[in-house]
């Protein structure tokens, strides 16, 4: 059992039917919106101080639930999509966060992490998604690169995003199959998943910053290669 606590976070579970719920808490003020999604569900009154006790956030809007641990899904259930993003070691909940908000939004895609040097879906990490974690589907594999060339075996072209890439995303083909490769906050792209990609492309900007958050070009990329060129 965990905890997941935000307003979206906890209605967008409920939607989705992805956990068990063994008791939601609220503030006063939210009880009626809640009750009329959690039908059958125990749902009791806190006050705010209590909450931020037993959620170990004052982020949590007010909302707060028990429910059960995430499932993760098996690779294999990746390969019927059209969209996968592939992060490597992404270790900040909110970048991961971010990154699968913006995945699911625009692409409806698939995300694959690895299970060392990466952030995983914790409680901040369904925060930082606005919910969406309990909507798209998320993998965790033991080695990426490994990931990377079933991919590859089930039609999908990996670009990778990078500051170095030799491509203007623009420049990129519209796949009907793609994963979108992107590096950690400070290591970017390894050396060894980097000899997987097909295509190393980078956002062409115009400001005196070299680079861009990993959530930024997570969103960018997918909408110039997913939701732009489909669209």
């Amino acid at each position: 059992m965990e905890i997941i606590f935000g307003k979206n976070p906890v209605k967008e579970a409920l939607s989705s039917g992805s956990r068990k719920f063994y008791e939601i808490l609220v503030g006063r003020e939210h009880y009626e919106d809640i009750a009329s999604l959690a039908r059958g569900i125990h749902i009791h009154t806190l006050s705010k101080q209590e909450l931020d006790k037993i959620s170990a956030t004052k982020s949590h809007q007010g909302v707060v639930a028990r429910v059960s641990r995430y499932r993760y899904v098996p690779l294999a259930s990746m390969y019927e999509l059209d969209t996968v993003v592939l992060l490597d070691s992404v270790e900040d909940p909110q970048n991961l966060g971010s990154i699968i908000r913006s995945a699911y939004a625009l692409a409806d895609a698939g995300i694959i992490i690895p299970e060392n040097r990466s952030a995983q879906i914790t409680p901040a990490v369904v925060k930082a998604s606005a919910g969406a974690t309990e909507h798209a589907r998320i993998a965790r594999v033991t080695n990426l690169r490994a990931a990377s060339k079933e991919l590859k075996k089930a039609g999908f072209w990996l670009v990778g995003l990078d500051a170095a890439g030799s491509e203007p995303l623009g420049n990129i083909p519209s796949y009907q199959k793609v994963a979108l490769v992107l590096g950690g906050e400070d290591s970017g792209i390894r050396t060894g998943m980097e000899k997987e990609v097909d295509i190393m492309a980078h956002i062409p900007m115009k400001g005196v910053f070299n680079s861009l958050n990993v959530a930024h070009s997570a969103a960018i990329g997918l909408y110039e290669l997913v939701a732009r060129s489909k669209g």
